[in-house]
């Protein structure tokens, strides 16, 4: 994939992840959504909901297209504040219990602290044997008492992110880090923008910064509704089956390095989404135009849903798809991905904006 493109998506990724948005706390990352797509867009503008839409008018009578990117990720929320200065939490979001113990982690995007764990020297041996839950384990934020928390601004209900700044591993496309899901999608999304943004289409694309995605797609199904499309794309991460503990052929076929992927199904219950036919085979012929490598996935597991879960019902339906970068260790600090992946997403996506110009059926029947 072209070296300066992935630069591109490395430079946005690398200062979007660094800002904190835990679900329903996503002002920051909102507003630097909005300063970075105002200048790419013709209008740009928050809606009641916090999600950004930023629109890039087309010329003529074509599509409307709706390209959704999730702000939020996944995190924890203050429970209780002790009398000795130990916060209470609860785990907001699909963040995985077995990586809490002993972690880093920051509060209201100002605050550093650790989550607390027994010594080792003092564990039983039934406590070394386990796990312990999250009602079992606290966060030290290095105060004494309950008014040194109240004086360093943290309350109960405030957010609690991760703190794991994105690192190069031994390869110079392999990336590790927080907030991977959804800034990457994100920083592919600001990428497609700025190419666009030069050349006419016959398109009217608006791209949807949403929130609350990790707690059940909410901001989607209000963006969507505002911006009344006539398809889209939800881009997001996926997880992969390409480490020593997930059988690839069995379990999921999908692997970093091998090119975004097609998502066909994902989910199940009210936030599935299986594609749209009439999106499933556009996308097919755009990964073919751009002559890009994609991998063609489905992934039913129940947590496994997108935006495209409730872009899909609103209006009278909108015919969508979803574009997904494959990345390891899901819903993690540290969550691995490979730049080419993103590259190859962005020349995807504007592969797709070409043909709609063309303004092909999006009938559920192919004539």
């Amino acid at each position: 994939m072209p070296s300066d493109l992935k630069a591109e998506i490395l430079s946005d990724v690398r200062e979007l992840a660094a800002l904190d948005a835990v679900s329903g706390f996503e002002e920051c990352m909102i507003a630097e959504m909005m300063r970075r797509l105002s200048p790419l867009s013709d209008s740009c503008q928050v809606d009641a909901w916090g999600n950004v839409h930023a629109t890039l008018e087309g010329h003529g009578d074509g599509y409307h297209l709706l390209l959704a990117a999730h702000a939020d990720e996944i995190g924890l929320l203050v429970k209780s504040i002790e009398a000795d200065g130990f916060l209470r939490f609860d785990v907001l979001a699909g963040a995985q219990p077995a990586l809490l113990p002993g972690r880093l982690v920051r509060l209201n995007g100002t605050v550093t602290g650790v989550i607390g764990v027994k010594a080792g020297h003092l564990q039983t041996a039934e406590e070394r044997s386990r796990l312990p839950r999250p009602d079992e384990l606290y966060i030290d934020v290095g105060a004494r008492s309950a008014a040194e928390v109240a004086a360093l601004g943290i309350q109960v209900g405030d957010p609690v992110a991760f703190y794991s700044p994105l690192v190069q591993l031994g390869h110079p496309d392999v990336w590790a880090g927080k907030a991977v899901d959804d800034r990457l999608g994100c920083a592919v999304l600001l990428a497609l923008l700025r190419r666009l943004r030069s050349v006419e289409h016959r398109t009217r694309i608006t791209v949807a910064i949403t929130t609350q995605e990790e707690v059940g797609a909410r901001g989607a199904a209000i963006a969507a509704r505002v911006a009344s499309p006539d398809c889209a794309v939800a881009i997001d991460t996926v997880p992969v089956g390409d480490t020593p503990d997930v059988s690839f052929e069995r379990e999921l076929p999908i692997a970093i390095g091998r090119g975004p992927v097609l998502l066909v199904a994902n989910s199940t219950g009210p936030l599935g989404n299986i594609a749209h036919p009439a999106m499933r085979r556009l996308l097919e012929r755009a990964a073919g135009k751009a002559g890009v490598p994609f991998q063609r996935a489905i992934i039913l597991a129940s947590g496994a849903f997108t935006d495209a879960a409730a872009i899909q019902r609103a209006e009278r339906g909108i015919p969508s798809g979803g574009i997904s970068l494959p990345r390891r260790y899901s819903h993690s600090p540290v969550c691995t991905f490979d730049l080419n992946d993103a590259a190859a997403a962005v020349l995807w996506l504007e592969a797709l904006v070409g043909l709609l110009d063309e303004k092909p059926s999006l009938a559920f029947l192919q004539s």
